[in-house]
């Protein structure tokens, strides 16, 4: 009866012969309940592990894919803007290759690169339709000049556009009159030239008159111009109109995927990508200005 009227935390603990807490005997040292404890323990490393399994796994971080460029991108200074703006944002690596824009174009077909920088070109055009390229978006865009010699050997001083300052350049080069440095198969201007002067001769000659200026006239972008040295012996004659300036794209291919490439192309169009190209890339302005 006095039990009952202590309190609770004052009562002793049951001790092992208590009926009511070790009924049938059975105490904390007997065998069942050794293997109950065992059971019990095996359970709940059974039901943690079951957990920590279910837990999703934070899959790890992709590297840089490799990125075909075209070397205007190269030589300008905003592949290299790019590569340093990316390391402290993203801790990548650039993996650049540098490869003219057809180049490049080929390696995406082929599926050589999982994605690529290049001038725009109505091969890109063909891919993007063929559903070779995807992903693919404008990063900036760059002037076409036409420059030359200081002397007006190929009367271009009434010339009113790029492409009449072109044409006149092919004539007079055919006339052996000028000299005319034509873009390499494997460049991207070259299918500027073919737009724009149907029907005139557009490779390299050799004069039929002499002497000519050792300087030839070229097409060249104004990122390619603005990234070397100033030549003295040369200068601009005609520029393109806004119409007229060259895409600097990017695109992934369809037959090599690389888990980093669409992070990539995100990126390159982000506003951080973009400051590289307003901030400093000589020649360049940023796609949407």
């Amino acid at each position: 009866m006095s039990s009952l009227l202590t309190p609770l935390h004052l009562q002793s603990p049951c001790t092992p012969s208590d009926p009511l807490m070790y009924p049938m005997g059975l105490t904390p040292a007997s065998p069942v309940n050794a293997v109950r404890r065992g059971l019990l323990v095996a359970a709940g490393g059974l039901l943690a592990s079951g957990l920590a399994s279910a837990a999703p796994r934070v899959p790890p971080r992709a590297e840089s894919p490799p990125v075909g460029m075209d070397p205007v991108a190269m030589s300008s200074g905003l592949a290299a803007r790019w590569a340093a703006a990316m390391h402290r944002d993203m801790g990548w690596q650039a993996r650049w290759q540098a490869l003219g824009s057809l180049a490049v174009l080929a390696q995406l077909e082929a599926g050589d690169l999982p994605m690529g920088v290049f001038l725009a070109t109505p091969r890109a055009d063909a891919l993007d339709r063929a559903g070779l390229i995807h992903d693919r978006h404008t990063l900036a865009y760059t002037d076409l000049l036409l420059v030359g010699p200081k002397e007006d050997v190929a009367g271009l001083r009434g010339a009113g556009s790029l492409v009449d300052a072109l044409r006149q350049v092919l004539a007079a080069h055919a006339a052996g009159a000028a000299e005319w440095d034509a873009p390499a198969a494997g460049d991207a201007l070259a299918d500027w030239v073919t737009k724009w002067s149907p029907g005139l001769p557009r490779t390299n000659r050799p004069p039929v008159s002499a002497p000519l200026s050792a300087l030839p006239y070229r097409l060249v972008t104004r990122a390619a111009w603005s990234g070397r040295a100033a030549d003295r012996q040369a200068r601009i004659w005609a520029e393109s109109s806004p119409d007229q300036a060259v895409a600097l794209q990017v695109a992934r291919s369809f037959r090599s995927r690389h888990p980093g490439a669409g992070l990539l192309v995100k990126w390159l169009q982000a506003p951080l990508a973009m400051k590289q190209v307003r901030a400093g890339a000589p020649g360049w302005r940023a796609a949407g200005r």
